[in-house]
């Protein structure tokens, strides 16, 4: 959902997001394959640059986050990224591109490693700010926000997260809301000729 809000206000306030890799299976010691939608996403950076991580990562979150479509191999999950892919007009065969070079892992590994040892980085989601110095892990959001409600949190966290004395701001999760179709506005939004 942060990233959703994240869309919401980059518009409105003019903001650019430099969209980095941070890979869970990496903090938790999952099983590699989890790194799969990374890897194609890395791809998607090399072949588009940073528009096309924006699309890929919403494509790839629609797909695991909304539609709940899971795998536990490689060979699972690239028919899903694929058509995740063309909702958003990226080549599908992206997928094969990078799940087929290993060294889409290292363009993963190393944007998660510089994330750790330059934020303190331990989660997701992990937010920077144009002063480059610490991150902050959230906000965790636990519905879909949106026009002056998502503009006053940016204002907000933007202000909390300036305060050096302040670390850490947390409490106990309500049950989310239905994700199915939360970013369908998103879609929308991808340039003309680009779907």
């Amino acid at each position: 959902m942060t990233s959703l809000w994240v869309r919401e206000v980059r518009d409105p306030l003019h903001l650019d997001i430099d969209w980095k890799f941070f890979s869970l299976a990496e903090i938790n010691e999952l099983d590699a394959v989890r790194n799969g939608p990374l890897r194609i996403t890395a791809q998607a950076r090399r072949e588009g640059g940073n528009e096309a991580v924006d699309r890929a990562y919403l494509a790839l979150g629609r797909m695991g986050h909304e539609r709940r479509q899971r795998y536990e191999t490689l060979e699972e999950l690239r028919p899903i990224a694929r058509e995740a892919l063309r909702e958003v007009d990226l080549d599908p065969k992206l997928v094969d591109r990078g799940l087929d070079d290993a060294t889409t892992v290292d363009d993963v590994l190393a944007d998660h490693r510089a994330a750790v040892e330059q934020y303190d980085a331990f989660g997701v989601p992990w937010l920077v700010l144009d002063d480059g110095t610490k991150g902050f892990f959230g906000p965790v959001i636990g519905e879909r926000i949106r026009g002056e409600e998502a503009l006053k949190l940016w204002e907000h966290f933007t202000f909390v997260s300036s305060r050096p004395y302040l670390f850490e701001l947390k409490r106990g999760r309500a049950k989310l809301p239905p994700l199915e179709d939360l970013s369908n506005e998103f879609l929308e939004a991808v340039p003309a000729g680009a779907r």
